[in-house]
């Protein structure tokens, strides 16, 4: 893989870990407003998945609540930007390796 495309993969997960990282904030932020801990290990296994239930609606709720945050915002568009640009790198590099002529010469196929 050319360098320019391993890179933009590379700020694709610096930009995607930055912006999990401010949502996580603002996660915990919310749980500890809330006073709900994470569940305890040992404990049976409906009062897990009821704890588990409370921390994904948290965790939705906070991500809703994150993309009010300026910051979070501007770094999920970063992300999306970096995406599309490694996507883009990507796929000219797989263009122009599908037009260039194979070694040996071109064989035709008839099915």
């Amino acid at each position: 893989m050319p360098r320019e495309i391993d890179e933009a993969w590379r700020e694709v997960g610096r930009h995607v870990e930055e912006l999990g990282s401010r949502i996580q904030e603002h996660f915990r932020h919310q749980m500890q407003e809330r006073g709900e801990p994470p569940a305890p290990a040992g404990q049976p296994l409906a009062d897990v998945l009821e704890a588990l239930s409370r921390q994904l609606g948290s965790a939705v709720g906070a991500v809703g609540e994150a993309f009010h945050d300026q910051v979070v915002r501007e770094r999920a568009i970063q992300a999306s930007r970096a995406f599309a640009d490694a996507v883009e790198a990507s796929m000219t590099d797989v263009s122009g390796r599908m037009k260039k002529p194979r070694k040996g010469g071109a064989r035709r196929r008839d099915r």
